[in-house]
């Protein structure tokens, strides 16, 4: 691809991101420009983030705004099992005020939210509504007082996106993290993008039974929709559901890699990081002739005090849903916690890539993947229940699985898969002393895999 700037300048100059390229086999250091394909453009995204509609710190507008006003170009704000509709309600996850004397509420809608004088899960506070003051005005609040309960209006999705949308700037995607746990504790949570109907969480024996009812009932209930699902953060909040569940899934197939913080507990020597997970759902998919599990980077934040933990981004061809939801359903986007790609090209055999340098340094680039000949085994070890840790079964597979294939000292490199390959993936990251491995490692970002 012909450049005069290079693609941080151009986002910077412009507040678009540069177009990719296709590029033939024959052009894999990335200096020829072909019409073989029509442009596209990465897009910086986050789809997974909470607000007060649910347990997220700041009012809706705040939390929107931030995201806009930090170069991310869509989100899906998708509190815990509701949507911002218009329908009047003094409940949500983790709280319900109705309030004394309702009169006071008649003709009004959306979610009414108490402020409380104390600190708390999951709870508004004056500072929440200062926060907003000071950003949007006095006006921006709506209040009504009952009693000794003064109670906030929550902003509905369709007026946050009448605020905050801008056709080819910054798009809102509808949806909803539905949120609970199995009965021994284990939380399993899975996000619906691009749909405003929600459902009752389901309830089963096992987090395989809940993931695989629950995708069911999501073909079910949206057909005919353009909708996106994904599984989130198996890690949390300890081992919560296994590889084996998505080996046993393949219809899932996008998950979250990069939002898989342990809740306080203490990690197990023996147990699978997030990557590893990744490999070992892959490692059998490609075994199998299975379509390969996505691995997508989201942030999923409650306070916004601390910086995001992850996006996504994706290449397509306008900053639209649908646009964008098939990207990712083909697999053309990358994970990031702070490293971007100015390329990522596959040809069916070799995978090149180049990384947008966003400062001096040293930079590494690992080709990822299984050979054919792998250990499918696995083990499995019983935690007993500990002050840092609850009980779990955890599986325990080879370390033939996951290993790096090539490693490029460098900002552009590729690999030509082999004929013992399963697939490969790409792995950049800015090393330094502290660099930390797999999904931790940071700044980093992370290719899909390619077989």
């Amino acid at each position: 691809m012909s450049r005069n700037v290079s693609r941080r300048d151009f986002l910077k100059a412009t507040g678009a991101i540069a177009t990719a390229a296709a590029v033939t086999p024959q052009s894999m250091l990335f200096g020829v420009e072909t019409t073989t394909q029509a442009k596209k453009h990465w897009f910086k995204g986050n789809l997974h983030m909470h607000t007060q509609w649910s347990d997220g710190h700041p009012l809706a507008e705040w939390a929107v705004d931030w995201y806009k006003s930090n170069g991310y170009h869509f989100i899906c704000p998708s509190d815990h099992n509701i949507f911002q509709s218009n329908e009047l309600r003094f409940d949500g996850f983790g709280f319900s005020n109705p309030p004394s004397d309702s009169a006071a509420f008649e003709g009004e809608d959306s979610l009414w939210k108490v402020v409380s004088p104390t600190a708390g899960w999951p709870r508004l506070l004056q500072s929440h509504i200062d926060q907003m003051v000071e950003k949007f005005g006095a006006d921006s609040v709506r209040t009504i007082t009952v009693g000794d309960q003064t109670y906030v209006r929550m902003a509905t999705y369709d007026e946050l996106e009448a605020q905050f949308a801008e056709p080819g700037k910054f798009l809102m995607i509808p949806g909803y993290e539905q949120t609970g746990g199995a009965p021994n504790g284990q939380q399993v949570h899975v996000n619906f993008i691009n749909v405003r109907e929600i459902f009752a969480y389901i309830q089963a024996q096992t987090p395989l039974e809940i993931l695989e009812r629950t995708y069911a009932k999501g073909l079910e209930l949206y057909e005919g929709q353009d909708y996106l699902f994904f599984a989130n953060h198996p890690l949390w909040r300890y081992y919560d559901f296994s590889p084996n569940d998505l080996i046993a899934l393949p219809q899932i197939r996008v998950f979250e890699l990069n939002n898989n913080a342990m809740g306080g507990f203490d990690a197990h020597p023996e147990g699978w990081k997030p990557e590893k997970f990744w490999d070992v759902v892959n490692a059998h998919r490609a075994a199998h002739g299975q379509p390969l599990m996505w691995g997508l980077g989201t942030d999923d934040r409650h306070s916004y005090e601390v910086p995001p933990k992850a996006w996504c981004v994706v290449r397509a061809a306008s900053l639209c849903t649908h646009e964008l939801l098939a990207a990712i359903a083909a697999g053309d986007f990358y994970a990031s916690n702070g490293l971007d790609f100015e390329e990522i090209q596959f040809d069916g055999k070799t995978l090149g890539v180049k990384i947008d340098v966003p400062s001096e340094g040293r930079y590494r680039i690992e080709f990822i993947g299984t050979k054919k000949d792998y250990d499918s085994s696995s083990r499995v070890i019983h935690v007993e229940k500990g002050e840092r840790n609850p009980a779990r079964k955890i599986d325990v597979y080879s370390d033939d699985i996951g290993v790096v294939l090539q490693t490029v000292e460098g900002t552009e490199g590729s690999y030509t898969l082999k004929s013992d390959d399963l697939y490969v993936r790409a792995k950049i990251v800015k090393v330094s002393d502290d660099l930390k491995p797999d999904w931790e490692s940071e700044p980093a970002a992370w290719t899909q895999p390619y077989a």
